[in-house]
């Protein structure tokens, strides 16, 4: 039986910009950082205001004052994607995504709700070693991606915290199709409703590997349960009648260390957690990340491939990111 495989990895990144004041900004300084700030209101802000990622002009009385909020919250991610890119000179970063408006607090309280910390973790999964794995020779690298049909699309988990059942969900979806060569797209809003084994709590954040097991008794279809938490922000009731979807896929195990990674990779993607909440996350757009401080781990993403010096991850951000 082909097993569900969630490991904790500690991938982190941060990046500090150099603060500078939209008051400072000569003329034509301030009418071209105008200019960038249309310029992606008509690209992000509709998607931005549906997901609740614009800052809250109500609380601003002055009209003046709440655009120049704007524009310096689009100047500071400006500036936070030059010292990125200077930290990280392999991977490529952008002002040009739907988190742009938001400061440094705002995203990092956004990305830690879709993640539950706590000692739930110790004893929630198997612990495998390499030699569990049964893995022959492993290759110089790997990418599910783009070797095999059994990773389906990049998904949007939008304002709800449920990043852990999405990790979770594609996970399945792709051990399952690995054993029977069936990639099924299944309910992640059935994952963040029902899943509360273990203290998962939709869209306030959960456990993937909790998530895992739970669907390991089965899943209904995406098409029979669609996904709706990400535009309500609300986790949802727990009582859709679906028929479940049977799953050759058994219960969460856990690997750790980099032989472990890349011997379980080599089989089948992985659940892994990061630490997402800060600039280099938030304004990704390529390549690889170098700049991996020490810090805690707050979003669970997938795995999907490796070569001799990085890991390849699959987000839920949506095909923007």
């Amino acid at each position: 039986m082909q097993r569900a495989i969630a490991l904790t990895a500690l991938l982190a990144a941060s990046a500090t910009a150099a603060n500078q004041a939209v008051v400072s900004l000569t003329q034509d300084e301030r009418a071209t950082l105008e200019q960038d700030l249309s310029d992606w209101m008509g690209l992000f802000g509709q998607e931005a205001q549906t997901e609740g990622l614009l800052p809250n002009s109500n609380s601003i009385l002055n009209e003046e004052a709440a655009f120049n909020d704007q524009l310096q919250r689009l100047l500071d991610t400006k500036n936070a994607v030059a010292q990125a890119s200077l930290e990280n000179p392999d991977a490529e970063f952008t002002h040009l995504n739907k988190f742009a408006l938001m400061t440094d607090a705002e995203f990092k309280k956004y990305v830690a709700v879709s993640f539950e910390r706590g000692a739930s973790l110790r004893g929630a999964e198997d612990n495998l070693t390499v030699d569990d794995l049964e893995v022959g020779i492993l290759a110089t690298s790997k990418d599910w991606t783009r070797e095999s049909k059994c990773v389906s699309p990049v998904q949007n988990q939008g304002q709800c915290g449920s990043c852990w059942a999405f990790s979770a969900v594609g996970v399945s979806e792709s051990a399952h199709c690995i054993k029977t060569g069936q990639l099924f797209k299944l309910s992640e809003q059935q994952v963040t409703s029902c899943s509360t084994n273990g203290g998962s709590q939709g869209c306030n954040g959960g456990w993937p590997w909790y998530a895992i097991d739970y669907a390991s008794q089965g899943l209904c279809l995406s098409s029979a349960w669609p996904y709706t938490s990400g535009s309500t922000g609300q986790t949802g009731s727990c009582n859709k009648q679906c028929t479940k979807q049977k799953l050759s896929i058994g219960k969460n195990g856990r690997v750790s260390g980099e032989s472990g990674v890349v011997a379980a990779l080599n089989k089948q993607p992985l659940s892994v957690t990061v630490e997402a909440g800060n600039n280099v996350w938030r304004n990704y757009k390529g390549g690889v990340v170098s700049t991996c401080p020490g810090a805690q781990s707050d979003h669970a993403v997938i795995a999907v491939g490796y070569d001799g010096q990085s890991f390849k991850v699959k987000n839920s951000w949506g095909t923007g990111w």
